[in-house]
């Protein structure tokens, strides 16, 4: 499913990530343990002026990866850009799991988290310990 998914975003032109919204983007990282470039297609939201990174799941691989290597790339279409993830304070980082909850149309992404799309900031700041938020800030 990523290779596809992955094809179909390289093959589309950039979609804006408006404020409060998202956009799916291909994301590449650098594997923690092979050193090898990795692509996730990834949903890229945007909170304040800010891009965002979040899983519902601090394991993911993509997480790991940047913890280990913050560096990381955003394609789409002809759009590349690169960036450092880090990880934003818990305030910060709740109110962009909201965000992306509340522009995320597709409930099988939107039930991995362990909260409702609807849920609070402070409701999801309970869960922080277990959903992955990295900020992108431009390298």
């Amino acid at each position: 499913m990523n290779a596809s998914m992955t094809e179909r975003v390289l093959a589309t032109s950039a979609a804006p990530i408006e404020e409060g919204g998202y956009a799916l983007r291909v994301v590449r990282t650098v594997g923690r343990r092979s050193g090898e470039r990795r692509a996730t297609p990834l949903g890229v939201a945007r909170r304040d002026g800010h891009l965002y990174l979040i899983s519902p799941q601090v394991g993911r691989d993509w997480v790991r990866n940047l913890h280990a290597d913050p560096w990381c790339e955003t394609e789409a279409g002809d759009e590349r850009v690169e960036y450092r993830a880090t990880v934003p304070e818990p305030t910060v980082a709740a109110a962009a799991v909201a965000t992306y909850l509340r522009s995320v149309q597709v409930p099988w992404a939107v039930a991995a988290f362990p909260v409702p799309a609807d849920a609070s900031e402070a409701e999801i700041a309970e869960h922080l310990e277990t959903i992955a938020v990295l900020r992108l800030d431009p390298s």
